[in-house]
């Protein structure tokens, strides 16, 4: 923003800075009702290029809010200015043409230095390798840099991270180069400068997890049989030092954390075989490779297998080890391919004080409150049935599979979350015919994707007691995809949940086991109006900075008003604020 001229040309210039008292501080309070999501809008005039950025946060509707924010400033301006600025009125909004809903950009939001965006080009330099760009939009999502680096055919970009105005960039070969084939991309934001890290760790190895700190980013390393490395990058030398979790025999890396006022890597390690014969590890280490600790967790049993496990490091003497665990070790299976762990019964929480196992804590999902409530598998239709005519000490424990999110601080409290999904399939019938030329009908399954149930989420004290849980429905969302949908973050009223899908952001408020606001659906404004979003796909939501978020996915656009868009593909990225 720049300041508004000390000569006025018009009512409206005179009058900007009253507008904007008014609209930030005096208008948007007297609201109550429920939060939403609003879109950012710019309101351009003709006079200068100052810009606006009205938060439309209309608490009880976003019609209403509109209308009286508008008709506030009819008081103040011309009919002219005011027609003029309506017809600029335009969301904070980036749209890409694309040709389909393929997964081909990383959205990285980075505070207030803006948004990263890395995609693979079609480009190749003079060796034939492959160009990679990275570039940077401001908060107004106008690009400040574009830089291009390239690396070998076959590398992949495994994760990007924020960091202490940093962009650190994972990138593996599986199938490529045999050496060099693990690459950091290391990019300033503030002037676009890079540094490149490149070593080779064994061919078939799998990356496994990421975190980044202030002074150093890490990675894991799952190498098939063989023991697991934890690779770690350091910002001042651009050097990479190899942390060996010191755990005999094949191992596998479950979590990896790092609390970043010590500098404390927080690893959960298992070794490998069935899920019954499965050691879990607590292993701390430097980033300089040093191991500080060691711990075999010990509390589990063939009855409570180990699926998920995050650890955090509450003091420098005590660490809270919380996921999830199930009872059956049946190996599961998704389109003939197995997956890894055990469907999930519950939650779990380990306290480790002076890295000694102090007790541990079993709950599960048919304790929480409304767990029934969302039971929509077909192999659920049962237990729903057996809960309206419970019987006294039946035992209605159920398994699901579920996407565990990473542990995180809320106050005094510790909060777990998990999206539980399973996989559909329809069944398809055909006519056939056997040897003698007589059809009969043959009926086999399609996969058609997998279908997201609900969220369960629960609060933690810092011994690892349950005190709290509550749930986000998760309505109507197929994907091909597996990935984490639900945000949440702090609000000075309780804690927001919020997901993405199908052109709208859905949130609810709660406060612990409370529900302070039922879920509401805000629309992901597009440029026009007139637009129509006819498919949605892939959409994400990230926080980004103070009260904004960026909104980000794929969706096919149909305007029967303007012919460039009357059906066109494009990669968009909203910036939202909520209050």
């Amino acid at each position: 923003m720049v300041n508004p001229p000390v000569r006025h040309c018009c009512l409206y210039c005179m009058l900007k800075p009253v507008i904007i008292r008014i609209m930030d501080f005096e208008l948007f309070p007297r609201y109550s009702g429920k939060k939403k999501f609003a879109i950012s809008m710019m309101i351009c005039t003709a006079h200068t290029n100052w810009r606006i950025i009205v938060n439309f946060t209309n608490r009880r509707s976003c019609l209403m809010m509109r209308s009286t924010v508008f008709m506030f400033l009819f008081v103040f301006l011309s009919p002219g200015v005011l027609s003029l600025m309506a017809q600029d009125n335009k969301p904070v909004r980036m749209e890409i043409p694309v040709k389909d809903d393929s997964d081909i950009y990383k959205v990285v939001p980075c505070g207030q230095n803006g948004i990263s965006i890395i995609y693979l080009s079609s480009d190749t330099d003079e060796q034939q390798n492959m160009l990679w760009v990275a570039a940077l939009l401001d908060t107004d999502l106008k690009e400040n840099w574009r830089k291009s680096f390239p690396l070998p055919k076959g590398f992949v970009l495994e994760e990007a991270l924020y960091t202490n105005n940093r962009l650190i960039c994972f990138f593996h070969s599986p199938r490529g180069a045999s050496e060099d084939n693990f690459r950091i991309i290391d990019i300033r934001l503030a002037t676009g400068e890079l540094t490149e890290t490149a070593r080779t760790v064994p061919e078939k190895s799998g990356v496994a997890y990421f975190s980044a700190g202030e002074q150093f980013a890490v990675a894991g390393i799952n190498i098939r049989n063989e023991e697991s490395v934890i690779l770690a990058y350091q910002f001042s030398n651009s050097q990479i030092s190899v942390i060996s979790p010191g755990v005999p025999g094949n191992v596998v890396i479950e979590s990896i954390s790092i609390d970043k006022p010590s500098g404390v890597i927080s690893a959960v390690i298992r070794t490998l075989g069935s899920a019954r014969k499965r050691a879990y590890f607590l292993v701390k280490a430097s980033a300089n490779g040093q191991i500080i600790s060691n711990l075999q967790l010990s509390k589990f049993d063939e009855n409570r297998l180990i699926n998920t496990a995050f650890a955090y490091r509450v003091d420098s003497n005590t660490d809270l080890i919380i996921g999830s665990y199930g009872r059956s070790s049946r190996a599961r299976t998704i389109e003939g391919v197995e997956s890894v762990g055990v469907a999930s019964t519950g939650f779990f929480s380990v306290l480790i004080r002076n890295n000694a196992e102090e007790n541990a804590n079993f709950y599960e999902f048919t304790d929480f409150g409304n767990f029934f409530r969302y039971l929509r598998r077909p192999s659920d239709l049962n237990v729903r049935r057996g809960n309206n005519r419970i019987e006294k000490g039946r035992d209605y424990s159920m398994d699901h599979d579920i996407l565990a999110h990473e542990v995180f601080r809320w106050k005094d409290q510790f909060v777990f979350i998990a999206e539980a999904y399973y996989p559909e399939y329809r069944s398809v019938t055909t006519m056939v015919y056997d040897y003698y030329g007589r059809p009969y009908p043959s009926t086999y399954s399609v996969f058609e994707g997998f279908r997201y149930l609900t969220t369960f989420i629960a609060g933690f004290d810092q011994a690892g007691n349950l005190l709290w849980n509550n749930d986000l429905e998760l309505r109507n969302i197929l994907s091909q995809k597996l990935k984490r949908r639900v945000l949440a973050w702090e609000d000075t009223e309780g804690l927001v949940l919020a997901y993405a899908h199908d052109g709208k952001i859905t949130s609810k408020l709660i406060d612990r086991n409370t529900t302070i606001e039922s879920p509401v659906n805000s629309d992901i404004e597009t440029l026009s109006p007139r637009d129509r979003i006819f498919e949605d796909t892939n959409s994400s939501i990230e926080r980004w900075y103070n009260n904004y978020f960026v909104v980000y996915g794929y969706q096919n656009i149909r305007n029967s008003y303007v012919s460039s868009r009357s059906n066109k593909n494009v990669f968009y990225i909203n910036k939202m604020a909520f209050y």
